[in-house]
């Protein structure tokens, strides 16, 4: 990949569902801090965004969550460049979700329950790309 362990911010409210995507991110090589609700995304990420200091390349996010949404969360950083990749997860994974996930500039929204083998490869598959268009620049 280019660099080692890659770092995913994770955003999940259902806390067995977190610790194992966590897990899992973590085994596959990943460096996971994790979420439990959007209002603690969009903190982290206004922290990090634009400013010298810890970084995350890639956000994986519940689209429904307490106090933010994933999808306001995405609203609010939409202007922002420096914004990492972000990979959606919902459990109503209907049509019109999908294309606002994708207008607010989610990479890949993804339907629950989530095969995890598959998230795995979609990361890999961000996580290279964006290291990709960092080398060209």
């Amino acid at each position: 990949m280019g660099r080692s362990h890659p770092k995913i911010l994770l955003a999940e409210d259902d806390r067995d569902l977190r610790e194992l995507l966590a897990f899992c991110l973590y085994r596959a090589g990943y460096s996971v801090t994790s979420c439990s609700n959007g209002l603690e995304l969009l903190e982290r990420l206004n922290a990090c965004c634009g400013k010298k200091g810890e970084t995350y390349d890639l956000v994986v996010t519940d689209l429904r969550m307490p106090a933010l949404t994933g999808l306001e969360v995405l609203e609010a950083l939409h202007d922002l460049a420096a914004r990492p990749p972000f990979i959606c997860m919902t459990a109503f994974g209907d049509r019109a979700t999908h294309e606002l996930a994708a207008q607010l500039g989610a990479t890949r929204t993804i339907d629950k329950p989530v095969d995890l083998d598959r998230l795995i490869t979609m990361i890999d598959a961000c996580i290279k790309n964006q290291y990709h268009e960092e080398k060209s620049i």
